[in-house]
Parts: structure tokens; C-alpha cells; sequence
């Protein structure tokens, strides 16, 4: 009675691991499957990331307030997102421009999300303007650059929350972050400046 009782725990045994194993076997399975499905969806549709690019920019007014560590400004950017794909749409969730000078971060600006078709080029032109603090630490590139009439060198960075969309497939998150330089000329006696200089964010 004894022997056949411990066979009988030993059988039980046993089949709970077959059971273990054959989860575990249909869990992998199921991943490689997944796998083959992105990686075939992948190869044939080939999606690519957005590019975005710096059409316009026109800067209304720029100077150090009444302390030395604090600026003005009023800057317009034309700003380009473009969906390079064939076949494949993009969900913008979340958009977030920010514009800098020189590393100083001057304003951020929220900006609208949509929805964009395959080869489709969205336009935006997001509006910086207020005062900047705790700029003190470019007043000397501010000085060099309005004196000797060069260009002032803004930022312009642009993150994005996205999703890919093929079909009714919906595949994501991916957070792109495009730096832009925009170099506007110093404006000629406190009037506007602008610049027409086409120009590819890095990403």
C-alpha cells in the first residue's frame, strides 16, 4: 500500500510539470510568432520616421531686458513635419516645441496633435515671446552678435510622441526628438528680421 501510494504522488508529480512545460513552450511559440509577424510587417512596409525641417523664421524683437541676466523676445518659426512613407500613416499624440538660444532655453510651446496620411507635409508656426531669466550666461554671445551684425543663433527642438498606423493596425510608441538651427539675421535698426533658409533638423 505504501509503494503504490508514493507512485501515485510521483505520477501526479510528473504531470504537473508536462503542464509547465507545455506553457511554457506554447508562451514561446507565441513570441516567436509575434516576432515573424513584426519582422515580415517590417520588410515589406518599411517604416520611416517623420522629418521635420525649418522653412521660415522671423524674429519681431530681440534684447536684453533691464537686468543683464534676463531677455526679450518675439520669434515666429515655419516649421515642416513630413511622413515619408508609402503606406504607412502616423498618429502625432504628443507634439512639444522648444526654442533656444544659444542652449538657454527661451519658451515651450505645446502643439496641436493629429492624425497624417502616408507622403503628407504638415506646416506649423509656432509664436516664442516673453522674457527669458537666468540668461545671463549668453549676454556675451548676444553682444558679439548684434555688434559685428552676424546671425543670431536660436534653437528650435521638437519632440514628438507617435504611433504607426497600417491599415487598422496600430503599432507604437516612438519618440523622436529633431534638433533644428534657425540663424536669423540681426535685425537693421530695431526692425524685423526674417530668413527664407530651408533646412534639415537633425534627428
Amino acid at each position: 500500500m505504501a509503494n503504490s501510494s508514493r507512485g501515485s504522488r510521483d505520477t501526479s508529480g510528473s504531470g504537473g510539470g508536462n503542464c509547465c512545460c507545455k506553457l511554457l513552450c506554447s508562451l514561446v511559440q507565441l513570441v516567436i510568432s509575434l516576432g515573424l509577424v513584426v519582422l515580415i510587417w517590417w520588410l515589406i512596409f518599411h517604416p520611416r520616421l517623420p522629418r521635420a525641417s525649418v522653412q521660415e523664421a522671423q524674429l519681431m524683437s530681440f534684447s536684453p531686458a533691464d537686468n543683464s541676466t534676463a531677455l526679450l523676445f518675439n520669434l515666429t518659426v515655419g516649421l515642416a513635419l513630413r511622413n515619408p512613407n508609402k503606406r504607412v500613416g502616423i498618429y502625432y499624440d504628443s507634439l512639444v516645441v522648444a526654442a533656444l538660444y544659444h542652449g538657454v532655453l527661451l519658451q515651450t510651446v505645446p502643439l496641436p496633435t493629429f492624425y497624417q496620411r502616408h507622403k503628407n507635409t504638415t506646416a506649423f508656426r509656432p509664436e516664442f515671446g516673453g522674457k527669458a531669466t537666468d540668461a545671463g550666461s549668453v549676454a556675451v554671445f548676444y553682444g558679439k552678435e548684434k555688434s559685428e551684425r552676424m546671425d543670431f543663433n536660436f534653437e528650435v527642438k521638437l519632440r514628438a510622441r507617435m504611433r504607426m498606423k497600417v491599415w487598422f493596425i496600430k503599432i507604437g510608441h516612438f519618440n523622436p526628438v529633431f534638433d533644428c538651427k534657425v540663424l536669423v539675421p540681426v535685425p537693421q535698426d530695431g526692425g524685423m528680421s526674417a530668413t527664407l533658409r530651408l533646412s534639415e533638423c537633425d534627428r
